[in-house]
């Protein structure tokens, strides 16, 4: 007995260092058969960071895995990741470790992978990664033996893709499609002649992108199908089919031929149901929960045909209608309904190219309480040259539309009455050709209100009319408030059709006149953490955002780089910060992502400033400006208290009076709390004052040294004309003279960007002016009554709020020690002079 367990015992042991070992031993010759076949037999640059082998995982089958995989382009895609795969296995059988050459692949799976297919402007696609032999160049020959060597041999039963991004850029149409958290199993005998495979995917998120223009966003697919699949003659034909669109439920049923490099389509698509509730599951998933207490009538249904060959620009017939009639629907707990919705929908296109398609919405209506909305809508030629014909007439109570859908805390009133009408190609608009252009149409709101927990303030139209034309939107009146603001707005909107149906340029000239702006209140209209996502074309590959740091308020905002509009602005008054403004004047323009300001001028802090310059924001939300400031005659006090930044550089200002007036040149950086970041500012200035008066400063209070008590209490200081210049916000204020209580007085210093000051004063002081310390020093000197003019410096360093103050009375003992010299040679040539007088006598 106890030989037989020994015996088990060291056959376990064997097993366990075998199954152990053999990963080990034979790694590093997979590993280099691995790479060596990818690359050899695929155009493209192919790069994994971790590789594993594990026979416990499937034993007795060995699984390789692999760990962020990528396989990028060469050439016109060397910047385009064609495949990256956080991990991968797949399985093979022991055999493959003593076999020279060749691995037979059984099952795949890939986890988290992003496959990015491109077709280029060129027409070439990143997805041919076949290696093309160079010219003249020979085939290499067979082994001796005859052996036909493959690297490797896919005997696939399985294949399960996880949480996988699909990507599908066609860069010559100009269109995008987006399959997002995508999962997929394939079962089934995936080699030899013929096989049935099950497929069962879902994909959470679908969107299609064409010329710019989001057509689908977030529609979630599902499928379960039975492939009967014939790999000689390359036919897959769908033998049962279930397929959700949302939760929408359909069924594709037929036959894909692929005999070459082309395909050939034979398929139908129809609704499992006609009523006109499994029709509203093409609602999003993310609204799904306003359908639970719905109840409808009607009917709808979806029904089409894909038929006939794909071969590079010639694409498949297709013919999808979409018909409803009847359809109404109610919310239980809402007293309205929505009713005789109906609508005749189709999309279709002969065997060809793209441009063939036809897009027609007939006979589209719903009604809320007696009030029809009607829309047309026909699209033709839409590759070449957009044809469009359409209409859209109806009115709608916001008031009877939220008694008919829930709005949730969203408070939405007033009527926007429509009579729209457009016709005619989009080539005559890129031309300018109005003429050509059938438009026509008016569009009138009347005690229109918005109130959202997004915004921070009600926005109300009082009154409004719209006026269309092919050329131009007239605003003939359009009264708004938002909050406490007020704004009136007439002029021109042009170019609107381009930037509708294409990407153009919005333009416009508007006059705006307000007799009242809160600047405080826009700046927050939208609440932190509502702000609405920009855009996005490309979803899968956008750059991760930037959260502001903890605590900062974000002011900062965004021009539209598609607007080009000038307001020709009148304002009465206006309000930022604390600071009050009026009589605001000039002309403001959003052009090309920037807002320009034109000779803008505003009163305030009992003067006048004229602004010129540009505003332009960061991805960073750090904004760019450029701006010229004419300041004139700001009244000190009041910009000390209504002017933070004044306030920091000049707190001596406190107990200032008098007029500030500069002209200065900046460029820097804001803040996301549009605050001034000064390390960023750069710039040139002069600076100039009229009747500056400090009264009881701390910081003159300290040269009772140097001048009389009296005289530092309410200091005068002549007119000031200085100039300074910006050095990544450090302030250099160039020497420049003046008097001080009457004081000739030359300054010159620097603030840098840690608010840290350090100017020098040097005064030449009167006699009449002496301080107690001056005084000392002359005391000691015989006939100092001589000496009517000394100097004294002052320096002054530190915290601008709190800096320390000394006095430098260097220069003046030089002086003064000059003075007694020549003063006693004086006398004592004097002296001299008047001992030789009495001797002679």
């Amino acid at each position: 007995m106890k030989k037989v367990v020994l015996i088990i015992t060291l056959v376990f042991f064997v097993l366990m260092v075998g199954l152990i070992s053999i990963p080990l031993l034979f790694k590093q010759s997979l590993l280099e058969k691995t790479k060596t076949s990818i690359n050899k037999n695929i155009n493209a640059k192919v790069e994994f960071e971790e590789f594993h082998l594990s026979l416990f995982k499937n034993f007795p089958k060995l699984t390789l895995g692999f760990g962020n995989v990528s396989v990028v382009g060469k050439e016109e895609f060397q910047s385009d990741t064609l495949l990256s795969i956080k991990n991968a296995s797949a399985q093979t059988g022991l055999a493959a470790l003593f076999k020279k050459s060749g691995i037979n692949i059984e099952q795949i799976v890939l986890e988290q992978p992003i496959l990015n297919f491109i077709a280029g402007k060129s027409g070439n696609v990143n997805w041919d990664l076949e290696v093309k032999p160079e010219t003249g160049a020979q085939i290499p020959s067979q082994p001796a033996s005859g052996e036909i060597v493959e690297p490797f041999t896919l005997q696939l039963d399985k294949v399960e893709i996880k949480d996988a991004i699909i990507i599908y850029d066609d860069r010559e149409i100009n269109m995008y499609q987006v399959f997002d958290k995508v999962n997929l199993g394939v079962k089934g005998k995936m080699f030899g002649s013929s096989t049935e495979l099950t497929v069962e995917g879902k994909a959470g998120s679908y969107s299609l992108i064409y010329d710019s223009v989001k057509y689908i966003s977030n529609i979630t697919l599902e499928t379960k199908s039975l492939l009967k699949v014939d790999y000689d003659k390359m036919d897959i034909s769908i033998a049962e089919n279930e397929l959700f669109v949302n939760r929408l439920p359909m069924e594709v049923t037929g036959l894909i031929q692929m005999p070459s490099d082309s395909m050939f389509f034979d398929l139908t698509v129809k609704t499992k149901d006609s009523g006109f509730e499994n029709f509203l599951a093409l609602v999003p998933p993310d609204y799904e929960e306003y359908l639970k207490k719905v109840k409808t009538t009607g009917t709808a249904t979806v029904s089409g045909t894909i038929k006939g060959l794909y071969y590079k620009e010639i694409y498949p017939a297709i013919d999808f209608k979409v018909n409803v009639a009847n359809g109404n629907f109610k919310y239980q707990d809402l007293p309205e309904e929505i009713k005789n919705i109906r609508a005749d929908i189709s999309l279709s296109k002969p065997e060809g190219v793209l441009d063939l398609t036809v897009v027609n919405i007939k006979n589209a209506r719903a009604e809320i309480k007696n009030n029809p909305v009607d829309l047309t809508l026909l699209l033709k030629n839409l590759v070449s040259d957009p044809y469009f014909d359409g209409a859209f007439v109806g009115k709608i109570n916001f008031g009877q539309l939220k008694n008919a859908l829930p709005m949730d805390s969203v408070n939405i009133s007033g009527t926007i009455d429509a009579n729209l009408f457009v016709k005619g190609n989009y080539s005559d608009i890129e031309k300018e050709q109005y003429d050509k252009i059938k438009s026509d149409g008016i569009v009138l709101l009347d005690n229109f209100l918005y109130d959202s927990p997004g915004f921070t303030q009600v926005i109300s139209i009082p009154s409004g009319k719209l006026d269309f034309s092919p050329q131009y939107v007239n605003l003939s009146q359009l009264n708004m408030k938002v909050g406490q603001s007020d704004f009136n707005l007439t002029g021109k909107i042009n170019n609107y059709l381009n930037y509708l149906l294409k990407d153009g340029v919005l333009q416009g000239d508007l006059q705006l006149v307000s007799s009242f702006v809160n600047l405080n209140e826009l700046l927050r209209l939208q609440k932190k953490g509502n702000a609405g996502e920009n855009a996005k074309t490309k979803p899968a590959v956008a750059a991760a955002s930037q959260d502001s740091p903890a605590g900062t308020e974000k002011l900062v905002f965004d021009i539209p780089k598609t607007i080009d509009i000038t307001f020709r602005s009148k304002i009465d008054k206006a309000v930022f910060d604390k600071l009050p403004i009026s009589a605001i004047q000039g002309l403001i323009t959003a052009r090309n992502g920037k807002l320009i300001l034109n000779g803008l001028n505003m009163n305030m802090v009992d003067g006048e400033l004229i602004l010129t310059g540009s505003y332009e924001n960061t991805v960073k939300n750090n904004p760019l400006f450029d701006f010229n400031f004419e300041v004139v005659k700001f009244d000190i006090p009041l910009a000390y208290q209504s002017l933070t930044g004044f306030q920091k550089i000049l707190p001596v200002g406190a107990q200032s009076q008098g007029k500030l007036s500069a002209t200065m040149k900046m460029k820097g950086q804001l803040s996301e709390s549009f605050q001034i970041i000064p390390s960023s500012v750069n710039g040139t200035g002069l600076l100039n004052t009229e009747n500056l008066k400090i009264i009881d400063s701390p910081v003159f209070n300290q040269l009772k040294g140097i001048l009389l008590p009296g005289m530092l209490k309410n200091v005068d200081i002549e007119d000031i004309n200085a100039s300074f210049n910006v050095e990544n916000g450090n302030i250099n204020l160039k020497p420049f003279r003046t008097k001080i209580s009457g004081q000739e007085t030359t300054i010159a210093g620097t603030l840098n960007v840690e608010n840290l000051i350090s100017m020098r004063m040097d005064f030449n002081i009167n006699r009449d002016a002496f301080g107690a310390d001056i005084q000392n020093i002359l005391g000691a000197l015989p006939g100092n009554k001589r000496i009517t003019v000394v100097p004294a410096g002052v320096t002054i360093n530190g915290p601008v709020k709190k800096p320390e103050v000394k006095v430098d009375l260097t220069e003046t003992r030089k002086i003064i020690t000059q003075a007694a010299k020549e003063g006693l040679n004086e006398s004592l040539d004097k002296l001299g002079k008047g001992l030789k007088k009495l001797l002679e006598k």
